[in-house]
């Protein structure tokens, strides 16, 4: 019991057997699937549907929200059950002696909400957090660091704005917050306010840098967030917190030091061993020699952690070599893009401009992919980890799932896992009559004839759908799409 324990404890640094550093591991193979391309602007158009503001604001949004407090509750209903088969987990001789702090405990650990198939959490940890915050009356506190900016990648995004995918992600945190405030309240019914609560730290500041992502890209993406949050009545449930912010403010200047010493380090030591095997005209070598000499090997990844990193930053860095093709026509650009990331890793024989360009993009995201690993290694190597130093009365969710934090379940879509700011929110068929909203890349989107839906609301990006509709989902006009939802709408996560 005691080694289950140190496995479920947080550890500095990367896991050796499997660790994953970055959530967008899905891009090449759509990128080459010559079945799929993105609508021309006059396709786009001539499929585009518009909702009003009154059907969004009125209708669509509050069904979202009345489906995630029906889950919620069921969710609860079903902690209530499991913790009756888990009361030895507990240490309890005896199902009578559940109360409260088990009930909550079992909530996080709901696969409708963790993920991976291990726990990498002590329940004992959690129970016992989850016992001193009833003990005072303190509503239970999670935080999560995610939501750092829409990528700018015209494969996945058309905007980078947050749209239905992002209101999704935070509905699904609400989901657990709602779940526990169920079974809170009604052992303390006395207490008044909300009951648990959850901090997004939007660490876009953290990384948009080194992907060439401008600052004003990651305010104005949060800042449309906590309207997101005021649109849907989450407030006091859901909070953002900017991560730069936090770290310079909360955690210790000697950990800030220290943090700052480990990315120099790491930055140095990857600097010294890949740039040493890089050769751009020849890839599929260059890729072999940097898994064999990574100096964070991960075992369960045949690729190599390095090397799957810099293979999904290839869709995620905001190319400077690239602003002027932007900037003259975001039609043609997108062609563009699509066929020089395909090409990335071999040569362009016939065309020097494109092989110029190549080139030039390779050294953007090898560069981009040594500064992001160092970055990551500032954290995962300090003696505490700093989100908790920061936030120390917070339960710790994470979006990778790693020993001593609660790993989050995001719902697979077409067999990929895709993060809200990775893609635009779709509502698809089950096949079974039924709906889930989820985020696909607009590539995988458009490639099957899904059909983007745009608000009239001038606070909305122009151009910029706020989701799509599958086009296996049948209906006659948008108004009858939204009134069908509350019906047809599924909010579980796993099957």
């Amino acid at each position: 019991m005691m080694k289950i324990e140190q496995d479920r404890a947080y550890r500095p640094g990367l896991d050796r057997i499997e660790e994953a550093v970055i959530s967008s591991h899905f891009m090449q193979e759509l990128c080459r699937n010559p079945r799929l391309g993105l609508y021309d602007d006059e396709l786009f158009s001539a499929k585009a549907l518009t909702i009003s503001a009154h059907i969004l604001n009125d209708k669509l949004l509050p069904s979202l929200v009345r489906a995630s407090e029906a889950f919620a509750r069921d969710r609860a209903n079903a902690a209530k059950r499991r913790a009756l088969e888990h009361c030895v987990r507990f240490g309890l001789d005896d199902p009578g002696k559940l109360g409260p702090a088990e009930l909550i405990t079992e909530v996080m650990f709901d696969r409708q909400f963790r993920r991976g198939p291990r726990e990498t959490c002590s329940r004992d940890v959690i129970r016992n957090k989850v016992t001193q915050r009833i003990a005072m009356g303190a509503p239970i506190d999670m935080v999560i660091p995610a939501l750092p900016y829409k990528f700018s990648c015209p494969l996945k995004t058309r905007g980078q704005l947050p749209d239905l995918a992002e209101a999704n992600f935070l509905l699904g945190l609400y989901e657990i917050v709602v779940s526990i405030e169920v079974l809170y309240r009604e052992a303390r019914p006395d207490l008044e306010g909300p009951l648990a609560r959850f901090t997004v730290i939007c660490d876009g500041s953290r990384f948009n840098a080194l992907v060439n992502e401008p600052e004003t890209v990651v305010e104005l993406y949060r800042r449309a967030l906590a309207g997101w949050i005021r649109r849907l009545g989450l407030d006091g449930h859901i909070e953002l917190l900017d991560y730069r912010a936090v770290i310079q403010e909360r955690l210790p200047q000697t950990a800030r030091a220290a943090k700052e010493a480990l990315r120099q380090r790491a930055l140095h030591q990857y600097s010294e061993a890949m740039w040493a095997v890089f050769d751009p005209y020849d890839m599929a070598t260059t890729l072999k020699a940097a898994a064999r000499i990574d100096p964070d090997p991960e075992q369960g990844n045949h690729v190599g952690r390095f090397v799957s990193l810099l293979k999904s930053l290839v869709f995620i860095v905001n190319y400077r070599s690239l602003e002027h093709y932007r900037a003259a026509s975001i039609e043609r650009f997108r062609v563009l893009y699509r066929e020089l990331t395909s090409h990335l890793f071999e040569p362009f024989v016939e065309s020097l401009e494109k092989e110029q360009l190549r080139l030039a993009m390779l050294r953007e995201v090898w560069s981009t992919a040594i500064a992001y690993i160092a970055e990551i290694k500032s954290d995962r190597e300090l003696t505490h980890e700093p989100i908790c130093v920061c936030l120390p009365d917070h339960l710790r969710w994470t979006i990778h799932a790693k020993p001593g934090q609660l790993g989050l379940l995001t719902p697979l879509a077409l067999g990929k896992l895709v993060q809200a700011w990775a893609g635009a929110a779709v509502f698809k068929s089950t096949g079974t009559n039924r709906i889930r909203l989820c985020t696909v890349p607009v590539l995988a989107l458009e490639g099957t004839g899904a059909i983007p839906v745009q608000t009239r609301d001038t606070n909305d990006a122009a151009g910029q759908p706020l989701f799509y509709i599958d086009p296996d989902i049948t209906f006659a006009s948008i108004e009858e799409f939204v009134a069908d939802l509350p019906v047809r709408l599924v909010r579980r996560r796993a099957s």
